[in-house]
């Protein structure tokens, strides 16, 4: 894929760190989970301890993005810690 077969429109792009808050929900206005992708961008390199530096459960819903420091289903209080960039884009083929 290249920009002749389609084109995209960064509609979201900011930094978060799950050490202050273990769930982020963003409201993206405009964010379809038919045409839109979100990413997470760790901004920091690992330190080495695989818990917090993994990366985080995110999900997506019309209109949000939800990320978690882990797993809904996971048990124990072990979660990633990162800090990232959440980088949203809407794509028109």
């Amino acid at each position: 894929m290249d920009t002749d077969s389609f084109t995209y429109q960064v509609i979201h792009n900011a930094l978060y760190n799950l050490s202050l808050n273990p769930v982020i929900t963003v409201n993206i206005p405009g964010f379809s989970v038919s045409n839109c992708v979100a990413t997470i961008l760790p901004t920091e390199a690992s330190t080495g301890d695989y818990a917090n530096n993994a990366l985080p459960y995110m999900s997506v819903a019309p209109g949000v993005v939800t990320v978690r420091s882990k797993n809904p289903g996971e048990t124990g209080n072990f979660g990633s810690l990162i800090k990232f960039r959440l980088l949203v884009m809407r794509f028109k083929n």
